[in-house]
């Protein structure tokens, strides 16, 4: 197959050669017009035309045309060089290339060359189809191709392309640089089908094969093996772990009270050496807390360590209301935090040295309704938790027989059950127990349903007397979610469990160290027994109970419902866990279990608008809900206006996300962002019918990687990139012999790519266009009489 462009190699752009043989050329028809006016058409505008055109193709002779063919003789191969742009090719390397060089640039060596030398896509670019990625998490973006004119046109084009790449990516999934879909190839021997192209296809991925996101690199690459994709591998760096101290995550809860504790643990890297370092917590340019671990401080056998802290943040707090400007009100303020280890000697990378984090403490009391149908001790324990907390107000309704309220009492007072979402919107979480089926209504069951829609936390504790599962029966079939089987309560259970997605979230950390937390659950008091259920489809398992024989029941589901969160218990024992240690690991699983329920409150009000977000810190391509409730002077909801959240960063408004109302007669509104970029935002609000300066309220939020996982390890990784090459009867090299891949590849093109050019503004073609045109001109100009 032949393509063929036309390309230009004027010293002047093709734009500027355009317009000044345009502008001449319009200036010689004006000029000629006046001695042709006179003439019968068509002399009168022909003659001028064909004069013009004649000066125009002298003129764009300045912008050096080329005819440029391009034809494919034979089936060429496809080679895709997909290079890891992740944070740790930023490195340098001591053996290694230049001394100065990092693994980048020794990759982008390889495909470019240097100096005198010749680079891979010169080797390859005129007998193989190449294309060249980078990739880091997420989607390959394409950097040159041969196969594309428009890329492949001139080659400084690829080199400056390739040198230009830079190694920025918070994460690396080497599953991303397998994402390669085998095309087409445009040859003359396409119908012999996409195996036989796909068997002429190969993946270099080029890597220090640093794999901490996405799917599985070496699954991704057995499916390109079984469509006859091979890939090979190149490895970058020394497989040594060099001498490094990092902070690699921050373990915390997203909110604490304003006057309370901020408790949570840093996981520390230490490896290659011993000497002891100190960390420290800042807040601004004070040191809020620290610690100096020793040379004997133990870390495990991969060098990490995790590192307790807790630290008071009432004086913290109440700074920053101090700046907050005249009739703003906060109901949370953002601590803005940053978690620092000292440099070392030798230090492999500075990079995870420091690591910023956010908290939201909260700054106004909560309040929590309490449903049940007795005093059971699991009520007792968390009332009494929840009242001795000043950051709480606690509202308790036991109705029922053997209660004092034998008949329930509805109500909008303390102490009775709501009876309008009015009411019980009032509340931010709600714990329903084991309430008498008959006397929870239809209506009762619609307010709850509706709370828990707009955004309400529902925890839902179930005991022995079945009167869960009869609820599950009626209006919470869908709310509560689990489903009953036939089966009784399981009795024979030796311990709880955090699964898997459980243990991702810190609600089940109790102790803030991984290495303890399998080992306390072991050991916490389990439920004598628990209701025999399975999750409904969408919920979550967060936590199992272990029977004795060996098998498993779902003890903590939850899944989201309208803009709420509902949390199921499959028993109502955790009080039991309150033994020789009193509240220690009780109190800490149901505030972080009661923070995971519960939406955040408004971050800030001012005298006609509150704003809230659905949390401060976000990882980069995330969406932020933001929240806005809006009134009039008198304090009136505000429920027909036209309003928008605007997103300010370092004083420009870069996105206006219109809101859709969600409440009118609550005035609220809410909306999602599009998926945000890195960065720190100022969340603002404008409205139909508000000056902008009455609406003066703004909370910011966060974006960006939440731990520094790139540089966890720094060596090569060996073993996952010859993994990946054994899947696909690949092969491995390491940056030192990467020579030898070039015979790996060569043989899968038998075609070649022939391409001519054709200097137009210095062939006879061009010269006879301009003798041809104004030799018609002459022609008519005799037939016209002016010769």
């Amino acid at each position: 197959m032949m393509m063929a462009s036309l390309r230009f190699s004027g010293d002047l752009p093709v734009w500027v050669v355009l317009t000044l043989g345009l502008l001449v050329a319009l200036g010689v028809v004006w000029f000629y017009l006046r001695e042709t006016k006179t003439l019968g058409f068509p002399y009168n505008n022909l003659l001028p035309a064909l004069r013009g055109a004649a000066v125009a193709a002298v003129i764009f002779i300045l912008a050096g045309p080329i005819w440029h063919k391009r034809q494919v003789v034979g089936t060429l191969g496809r080679v895709v060089f997909a290079v890891d742009t992740s944070e740790s090719m930023s490195l340098t390397d001591s053996g290694q290339g230049g001394a100065s060089e990092s693994r980048l640039e020794r990759a982008s060596r390889l495909l470019i060359g240097a100096g005198d030398d010749a680079g891979w896509l010169d080797a390859l670019s005129q007998t193989h189809n190449v294309d060249v990625v980078q990739f880091s998490a997420g989607a390959p973006t394409l950097v040159w191709s041969s196969h594309d004119a428009a890329l492949a046109a001139e080659e400084p084009l690829a080199t400056t392309a390739i040198a230009a790449l830079t190694a920025t990516g918070k994460l690396t999934s080497l599953a991303s640089g397998l994402a390669i879909t085998p095309r087409d190839q445009l040859t003359n021997q396409t119908k012999r089908g996409e195996d036989e192209l796909a068997s002429r296809s190969a993946v270099v991925l080029m890597s220090d094969g640093r794999d901490n996101a996405g799917d599985s690199a070496a699954e991704i690459a057995a499916t390109l093996a079984s469509r006859g994709v091979a890939v090979h591998t190149i490895g970058f760096g020394s497989s040594d772990e060099r001498a490094d101290v990092g902070i690699i995550d921050i373990q915390r809860p997203e909110s604490v009270a304003s006057d309370g504790r901020l408790a949570g643990s840093m996981l520390v890297k230490r490896t290659g050496t011993n000497q002891p370092i100190t960390l420290r917590i800042e807040s601004g340019n004070e040191i809020v807390w620290q610690q100096t671990l020793s040379a004997n401080s133990g870390s495990d056998d991969t060098g990490e360590l995790r590192v307790p802290f807790q630290f008071d943040v009432k004086s913290l707090v109440e700074s920053i209301q101090n700046a907050s400007g005249h009739g703003i009100q906060r109901g949370t303020v953002v601590l803005d935090l940053r978690a620092m280890v000292e440099e070392i000697d030798q230090d492999a990378t500075l990079e995870n040295n420091d690591l910023d984090f956010r908290v939201a403490a909260t700054t106004r009391d909560r309040r929590l309704l309490i449903l049940d149908g007795s005093s059971r001790w699991e009520v007792r324990y968390i009332r009494n938790l929840f009242e001795r907390d000043p950051a709480w107000k606690v509202d308790t309704v036991l109705f029922g027989p053997g209660t004092d309220m034998p008949r329930v009492i509805r109500g909008d007072e303390p102490g009775q059950l709501p009876n309008s979402v009015e009411a019980i919107m009032r509340y931010d979480a709600v714990i329903l127990g084991e309430v008498p089926p008959e006397q929870f209504s239809e209506i009762d069951g619609l307010h709850l349903r509706e709370f828990v829609t707009r955004g309400g936390g529902l925890i839902v504790v179930d005991g022995r007397y079945e009167r869960v599962r009869q609820l599950t029966e009626g209006t919470l079939a869908d709310l509560i979610p689990v489903q009953f089987t036939a089966s009784q309560q399981r009795q024979d259970i030796k311990s709880l469990e955090p699964t898997a997605i459980g243990s991702s979230h810190t609600t089940l950390s109790l102790v803030g160290m991984p290495a303890e937390e399998n080992a306390l659950w072991q050991v916490l008091p389990p439920p004598s027994s628990v209701a025999a259920v399975i999750e409904q489809p969408g919920a979550e398992v967060w936590a199992s109970a272990l029977t004795k024989s060996g098998g498993a029941t779902p003890w903590l589901i939850t899944r989201m419902f309208g803009a709420g969160r509902v949390f199921y218990l499959a028993s109502d024992q955790t009080w039991r866990w309150r033994y020789k240690v009193a509240d220690r690991f009780h109190s800490r699983f149901w505030n972080q279990l009661l923070s995971a329920a519960m939406q955040p409150p408004y971050s800030v009000s001012d005298q006609y608008a509150s704003i809230g977000t659905d949390r401060v810190e976000y990882e980069i391509g995330d969406s932020a809900t933001i929240r806005v409730r809006l009134h009039d002077a008198a304090g009136s909801p505000v429920g027909d206006a036209t309003v928008d959240a605007i997103l300010m960063q370092n004083g420009q408004r870069v996105a206006t996300v219109p809101l859709s109302s969600e409440d009118p007669a609550r005035g609220t509104y809410q909306a999602q962002t599009p998926p945000l970029t890195s960065g720190h935002y100022e969340v603002r609000v404008q409205a139909s019918g508000y000056d902008a300066s009455a609406l003066s309220a703004s909370t910011p939020i966060w974006v960006g990687s939440r731990d520094s996982l790139e540089f966890r390890r720094v060596s090569l990784d060996r073993s996952s990139l010859e993994e990946i090459a054994a899947a696909t009867k690949g092969e491995y090299f390491h940056e030192s012999d990467a020579a030898g891949l070039l015979e790996k590849i060569k043989p899968l093109s038998n075609g070649a790519i022939v391409e001519t050019d054709i200097v137009v503004w210095q062939s006879f073609y061009w010269f006879w266009a301009v003798i041809v045109l104004l030799a018609i001109e002459w022609v008519l100009r005799k037939r016209a009489g002016l010769v």
